[in-house]
């Protein structure tokens, strides 16, 4: 093998899967579900206890220059929006939210912290995920 394929293998094996990437916070874990376009998509239990969904345009395929990211988040309980969020077939919700992630270093793998508004109000309620 070239020495160009073995830089390729390696660096694909460096890189995670998108399971691997699991925090654990106070309210449960907060993972790294999938991808849609170029929005990563988390799964985390909302401070209310009910699961939601955090949508973060731009993170998809992103291992290695993370910082601060803007976000949104949908969540399945009754919320008390004005207004109802969907995405992608999932039922629409009054329970939703502007959202900021924090993570602590660029690269794969590192700590996260999640700062959670409810609807269009500043995000001030604090989740501290720690890579597993």
């Amino acid at each position: 093998m070239n020495a160009f394929r073995l830089a390729a293998v390696i660096a694909l094996l460096a890189m995670p899967t998108l399971a691997d990437e699991v925090w654990d916070s106070d309210m449960g874990p907060i993972v790294y579900e999938s991808e849609e376009g170029d929005a990563a998509i988390f799964s985390f239990t909302n401070v209310d206890a009910y699961s939601a969904t955090l949508i973060i345009p731009g993170l998809a395929g992103n291992f290695s220059n993370r910082s601060t990211h803007d976000a949104y988040w949908i969540g399945q309980g009754s919320g008390e929006c004005d207004a109802f969020m969907s995405r992608n077939g999932v039922p629409a919700s009054s329970q939703w939210g502007r959202a900021q992630l924090v993570f602590d270093k660029p690269a794969f793998p590192t700590s996260v912290t999640v700062v959670l508004g409810f609807c269009e109000e500043k995000p001030t309620i604090v989740l501290r995920g720690k890579i597993r």
